[in-house]
């Protein structure tokens, strides 16, 4: 990506401001000497039509046709990544090209209404500020099986990813009792529109007390009410759906996710 397009890229991307979270927020941010991070553009008639970001081992693909040209591949097998994310009609354009990558489908939701629970207590709720708070954070959601995309990231990402995600990039809140964090849910990739919930996680032994609901529903009055923004999330298991759906979610999008089992 060149400097000079950064605001023409932003514009193109705002077109579909929840679904293009992430790219907008790594293009706002975009530093050429993070060696961490690619960005890649396609136009048509000077137009804008394919972007592709790299950020440490996940790529983000998105473009405005349910189209996918082959000369992408060369770019995409250049990156050292583990997950390639993309709206699910793109990601059956682009799996052939990767037949040992598996594909784990999701549904898309955002929310733009919440009403808080008076009956929630959030005194010990917690706003993550430090790199030790990130790795406790980290510690506790390996403990949780389901979330493989924490698994196969390496501790030093994960916590840079997490502090990264803080102040005025995002928040992750936690629950501690005796001592150890038990429940923490983040809001992370946070534009002037809206940001992303991920990494709702509570330790097995602390299930069932309200500690993940009052970290959701924090996070929920937080951005949705007092930053007025909106929230976005995804999600692969049916059970979670009802929750969501309860707290003011709809679905938007199918969204697919390849990645290396």
């Amino acid at each position: 990506m060149i400097e000079s397009e950064r605001e023409a890229i932003l514009e193109f991307l705002y077109m579909e401001p929840e679904i293009n979270l992430y790219l907008i927020e790594e293009v706002y941010h975009f530093d050429e000497c993070n060696k961490h991070q690619e960005i890649y553009v396609e136009t048509i008639n000077d137009d804008y039509f394919t972007i592709v970001s790299r950020n440490w081992s996940n790529v983000i693909y998105y473009a405005v046709d349910p189209a996918f040209n082959e000369a992408w591949i060369s770019v995409l097998k250049s990156f050292d990544f583990l997950f390639i994310s993309a709206k699910t009609h793109l990601i059956e354009l682009i799996h052939p090209y990767f037949p040992a990558m598996e594909e784990d489908r999701m549904i898309f939701m955002r929310s733009t209404t919440f009403t808080p629970d008076k009956n929630i207590d959030y005194n010990d709720v917690e706003i993550l500020e430090t790199k030790e708070e990130a790795a406790e954070v980290y510690d506790l959601l390996l403990s949780v099986e389901e979330l493989y995309t924490v698994h196969q990231k390496s501790r030093k990402e994960y916590i840079e990813y997490l502090y990264y995600n803080s102040g005025e990039n995002g928040t992750t809140v936690y629950v501690r009792r005796n001592g150890r964090i038990v429940a923490t849910a983040s809001a992370v990739f946070e534009t002037k529109k809206s940001a992303m919930i991920v990494s709702v996680a509570t330790h097995k032994d602390s299930r069932k007390q309200g500690h993940g609901r009052k970290v959701m529903h924090y996070l929920m009055d937080y951005y949705v009410n007092q930053k007025k923004k909106t929230l976005c999330l995804y999600y692969d298991d049916p059970r979670a759906e009802k929750l969501y759906l309860n707290l003011g979610f709809i679905d938007i999008y199918k969204w697919s996710m390849l990645y290396t089992p």
